[in-house]
């Protein structure tokens, strides 16, 4: 009795066995070639680094750690604020001086896309802070941010917000 073996668009009806094994072998390694393959160690560990490095810049403006501050940003950095406000390092650490106290402020980093030693980073900010009466108040921005290796440290070269308005769920 003969044994029928139908693969996808194959049909093994009186096939040697050798020849079935190099028909199903060939179309497994070429369908397993078309799946794409997780990113290698090394860059996933390099996107890691530039997130967190972000989300230290972050933290330092929350804290007022303007020493972090100073170590987190280029000396070259340029910034455009959600007002359209082009700054410096030393404008942007000024800034983060007479800026309000936050009780919160955390960065969803959604995209980080790495090119040699530089990377772009995009998210969202949600910060929160308490007015003069209290309450609490909340402001989410869109971001954009580019970081540069320099000498071992991820370093923000330049960054772009904008007020963004949640869309309701």
């Amino acid at each position: 009795m003969a044994v029928k073996i139908r693969y996808m668009d194959y049909a093994f009806d009186g096939v040697p066995t050798l020849l079935k094994v190099l028909v199903l072998g060939t179309t497994l390694f070429s369908s397993a070639a078309q799946v794409p393959s997780p990113p290698p160690q090394g860059e996933v560990s390099v996107r890691v680094a530039v997130e967190t490095a972000y989300k230290a810049y972050l933290r330092a403006w929350k804290d007022k750690d303007y020493a972090a501050l100073d170590r987190l940003l280029s000396d070259d950095y340029q910034a455009v604020n959600f007002q359209g406000i082009v700054s410096t390092k030393t404008n942007e650490i000024a800034t983060a001086k007479e800026d309000r106290n936050y009780d919160a402020m955390t960065g969803d980093v959604m995209s980080v896309m790495v090119f040699g030693d530089s990377a772009i980073v995009s998210g969202i900010i949600e910060a929160g802070w308490k007015d003069e009466k209290g309450s609490m108040q909340q402001m989410t921005f869109r971001f954009l941010a580019m970081l540069q290796k320099q000498k071992g440290e991820w370093k923000l070269v330049a960054t772009q917000s904008t007020r963004f308005n949640k869309p309701v769920k």
